[in-house]
């Protein structure tokens, strides 16, 4: 069987990995987790936020390894098909630098695609800084239009819902930064002819930069609608009514 031709030694030095390596200790199959590492540190360099996993389809993972002994096991050889889809390699087993056993190892080639995601639980409303994010590997072909593949699109915007670690960020998942909340006492500016007048009021609505809300204006208790154009601070006068 391949598994003992390939597994069955017995030498007394431990082995030690070098580059490229992977060493198994005794009885210790050999399985997909453990060599997918090996195919991909083998394949061609990606752009950055790309990488190709390597899925082993021959020989059946895992492969048993009844040996007593450490042994070594490397990728070498490793062919990607034209396509760009599956890649063949050879599984080579060594002792001491000495080779003791090659099988042809066969796989396909799946492209993943970094895109951010939470970092940890984002509460509605939170401004997300470069802290607040991690990455996720999707497979390309699970991409979909309003995924967010740009963390720096994502700074400095809200969570416009509670988003969760371990999952893609889609583009409805944000909102501008508000700088008008619901509630909140803001400086009202009326400006014309040079001439600007404040007054304090109370938003009736959020609102991001650009946007127009409903307020109140304290001392008169009249209704105004303004433009936001800073933190708590909204522009009012006749060119921001409905």
């Amino acid at each position: 069987m391949i598994a003992l031709a390939l597994f069955l030694l017995a030498l007394l030095a431990p082995l030690g990995a070098s580059a490229g390596e992977l060493v198994l200790g005794p009885r210790e199959p050999l399985t997909a987790g453990a060599l997918r590492p090996l195919v991909e540190a083998a394949l061609p360099p990606e752009p950055a936020g790309r990488r190709l996993e390597a899925i082993p389809t021959a020989p059946a993972l895992p492969l048993a390894n009844p040996s007593e002994r450490p042994v070594a096991v490397a990728v070498e050889g490793l062919v990607v098909d034209e396509t760009g889809e599956r890649f063949s390699a050879d599984l080579v087993v060594r002792i001491d630098g000495r080779v003791t056993g090659v099988v042809p190892l066969r796989g396909r080639l799946r492209p993943l695609v970094e895109v951010p995601t939470p970092a940890r639980p984002l509460a509605e409303g939170e401004t997300l800084g470069p802290d607040a994010l991690a990455s996720l590997w999707l497979p390309q072909s699970a991409l979909r239009p309003d995924l967010v593949i740009d963390a720096e699109a994502i700074v400095g915007r809200e969570a416009a819902r509670r988003l969760l670690p371990g999952r893609p960020i889609r583009e409805s998942d944000l909102r501008s930064p508000r700088l008008v909340r619901k509630g909140e006492v803001v400086t009202l500016l009326f400006a014309r002819s040079g001439i600007e007048i404040t007054a304090q009021g109370r938003a009736l609505e959020d609102g991001a930069a650009g946007q127009r809300i409903r307020n109140v204006n304290l001392a008169s208790e009249r209704p105004v609608v303004g433009r936001v154009i800073g933190r708590k601070l909204v522009r009012v006068g006749p060119e921001n009514e409905p």
